[in-house]
This record gives C-alpha cells, structure tokens and sequence, in this order.
C-alpha cells in the first residue's frame, strides 16, 4: 500500500464498529476523510452487522457526492484470492499455494524471546519468537523458511509446535538458522517456503535429533530451486 498510496491510514476499529453503513459513508468518508471516491471488492461489507453492500455505497454515495467504483474480484488462474482463502491455506499448511495467491511467502513476525535452551543441547540452537496471539497461526510443524533481521538475513527451519516429544513444555514457536547472525538479533521477519512435515512425538530424544537432521538437509536441497524472497517490514 505504501508504494500504490501518498498516505496510508489505519482507521482504529472502536471508532466505526457501532456505525450504520450510512453513518460510516457520511462520517467517515465523507466528512473526517473527505474522500471524493471509494474502491471496493464485489464481496465487501462495511458498517454495522455488515450491513453495507457495494449496491447501498452506490447509491447512498450519489448522495454524498462519493463516487463508488466495484472492482472485479483478483483471481489467480480460476481462484479467487481472498483473506479467507489464504487463512484457510495457511492453517493445512499449503503456504506454497498461499505464495502463489499472495505473490509471497507467507510471512511471521515477532520479537527474539529466551528460551530454555533445549535446542542448543540437541545441536540445532534456534531462535525463540514471541507472537502476536491475536494473529493467525499456521498448521503445526516443521517449514523451510527464509528470515530477515536488521542487517542480515538467512534461510534455515521454523518449528511452530507443542513439543510433544517432552511432555510437559510450553508451545513454542522458533527458527534455527542455516547460518548464524554476526550479533544476535532482536526481531524477525519469517517468511515461510514450504511445509516440510507436521509436529511428531518422537520415541527418543535420538530419533528427534535425527529428524532435525534430516529436515535440515531437506531444506536445504529444496533451496537449491527457490529464490530468495524480499523482506516487507525489515530494511524498510
């Protein structure tokens, strides 16, 4: 949106839940924004209990001297790309299928937590992220991953999971890097590239190990025919 727009604004949820469509077309983007014109999608519902429609925007905005212009749904082949399609994706895994609608990988953010420092003694030491909880999770497992930090960036494994292999420990979210940041870094940019397998009980913490092991050298031939991605958030 940056790059297609002088201005983005992020309007706070609180201040238009409780407004008709009429309200919201007169007040908000009428009147506060003084917006002389609306795109949206055919699919599109705006005010309260999403009552507003492109059809009622269309003509009360004839009113309000707003021009209201209904842009055909984006597909991608024959799919319709939508928020609900790409959740959908995300939470079985697919994020190949989700880079082709998005055109990206699907990307996480969080800040860089202390862990228990389980990994590191198993030979693969990670990073440990803090997510945002109110933000969708994907399925639970093992992804190749490609992560940016400030001043560097690196492909290596995102685990999200329980943990079920050592019963007892909290869900954890990390990525072990391919290769090691010069300082440690504070926040990452993952994106994720492919779903490699789902979270698994091991029967020992050696067949654990020899998993990881066997993830690693997967990803890193499936990297052999990926090319990098460019970060959203870090370096901008």
């Amino acid at each position: 949106l940056q790059e297609l727009a002088d201005e983005v604004e992020v309007v706070p949820w609180e201040r238009v839940r409780d407004l008709s469509p009429e309200e919201f077309l007169e007040k908000e983007m009428k009147g506060r924004l003084c917006g002389r014109a609306i795109l949206m999608g055919p699919d599109h519902r705006f005010g309260r209990g999403r009552a507003g429609t492109p059809e009622l925007a269309q003509k009360l905005g004839a009113a309000l001297g707003l021009e209201v212009h209904v842009v055909p749904s984006f597909r991608v082949g024959e799919e319709v790309v939508s928020s609900r399609r790409i959740r959908e994706l995300l939470s079985r895994g697919e994020v190949e299928r989700a880079w082709e609608l998005l055109g990206r990988p699907p990307a996480l953010f969080g800040e860089v937590v202390h862990g228990l420092g389980l990994a590191r003694t198993l030979g693969f030491p990670t990073l440990n992220l803090s997510l945002d909880p109110l933000l969708l999770r994907p399925r639970e497992g093992v992804y190749l991953a490609w992560v940016f930090w400030e001043g560097g960036n690196a492909p290596g494994l995102f685990y999200h999971g329980k943990r079920p292999t050592f019963p007892g420990l909290s869900p954890s979210s990390e990525v072990h890097l391919f290769s090691s940041p010069a300082s440690p870094p504070r926040f990452l940019e993952v994106h994720l590239l492919r779903f490699l397998r789902p979270d698994t009980r091991f029967p020992s913490q050696e067949a654990l190990v020899g998993q990881i092991q066997a993830d690693v050298e997967a990803g890193k031939e499936a990297l052999r025919k990926i090319s990098p991605p460019r970060p959203i958030l870090v370096g901008v």
